[in-house]
């Protein structure tokens, strides 16, 4: 990412300017860098959340922003939730998902200062990754976009703001800022592996993007709706691949990801936390490839091959130097 682009100028609806400072990839950091950096927006985040304050973190015309947490990230999550709860747009409910018993009767007291701003922090049942968003559209009647986050990302202040901007302009699409375009073999037998799949370069609505739930990703009602007739039907298939499964009911809901911008953004993530994520099982261990042919069906890996055969149309539109 270059340290002089202003990507958030080019997000319908928002005026904010970039800030390198929060995108992962930035160029001209190194390693050592990037910790400092991180550190001191962990440190901002959490003298935030230890201040007393009634500054509310949600407002009534937001979308809803879901997310889990697990072990010790549910000590630390609490920087993540600020940096949404800060935002320019703030969702109209902010939850977190816990399976800790342990941890509910006795939440990390930065928690229960932002429950008292609105943060709701509620008991699930183990779905894996799948509980940011499976408890809520499972119990919930749905009429408002479902925005997903991870517990170890920290988000800038016009993250939900250009979810919620990119949504106003295309109601029927699934929107994110980093994703994948899948591989399908041209007779429709199967994905390519999945660690040769592109990083999505265009803002062009398509099927074939596979948005990546880190960087967060909207959804609108009509794959919430898919989700919860599905239920719980991802157990065995792609327990530890929700992405997998949430583009499938995408695909089937008929609505497109589209990236928000033609660079992907990765977010910073916390430190001493993605160690012990799902990224490197998924990845290099083959996870994904194998949720994706448990998952997929051949009418599914069909449609995604003739959308990938077909011929693509110049859109127009200025390409900027992706870092993946």
């Amino acid at each position: 990412m270059p340290a002089d682009d202003t990507v958030m100028n080019r997000v319908p609806g928002v005026s904010t300017t970039y800030d390198p400072e929060w995108d992962h990839d930035a160029r001209g950091r190194g390693p050592w860098q990037r910790r400092l950096k991180v550190a001191r927006l962990m440190a901002r985040m959490h003298y935030y959340a230890s201040v007393e304050t009634d500054t509310p973190a949600v407002s009534p015309s937001g979308p809803v922003v879901s997310l889990t947490s697990y072990g010790s990230r549910i000590k630390t999550v609490h920087l993540t939730i600020e940096s949404i709860a800060r935002g320019l747009a703030r969702p109209s409910r902010l939850i977190l998902w816990l399976d800790d018993r342990a941890a509910l009767a006795n939440l990390p007291r930065p928690l229960r200062r932002l429950q008292q701003r609105g943060l709701e922090v509620l008991p699930t049942e183990d779905f894996g990754p799948h509980k940011k968003y499976f408890p809520y559209v499972r119990s919930e009647d749905i009429g408002v976009p479902l925005v997903t986050a991870d517990d170890d990302v920290l988000y800038p202040d016009w993250w939900l703001a250009g979810l919620v901007a990119a949504y106003r302009t295309n109601t029927e699409a699934v929107h994110c800022y980093r994703a994948h375009v899948a591989k399908v073999e041209h007779s429709g037998a199967r994905f390519a592996p999945y660690a040769d799949w592109s990083p999505c370069t265009t803002m062009s609505p398509s099927h074939l993007n596979f948005s990546t739930g880190c960087s967060g990703v909207l959804f609108p009602p009509a794959v919430l709706s898919a989700l919860k007739s599905s239920g719980s039907e991802f157990v065995g298939r792609c327990d530890f691949a929700d992405d997998i499964w949430l583009k499938l009911h995408a695909l089937r809901s008929g609505c497109p990801v589209a990236q928000i911008t033609d660079v992907p953004i990765r977010f910073l993530g916390l430190l001493r936390t993605q160690r012990i994520g799902l990224f490197q099982a998924n990845l290099f261990g083959g996870g994904n490839d194998r949720a994706l042919a448990a998952t997929f069906e051949t009418t599914d890996l069909r449609r995604l091959a003739q959308i990938g055969s077909a011929p693509v149309e110049s859109s127009g539109e200025i390409r900027a130097n992706a870092q993946p």
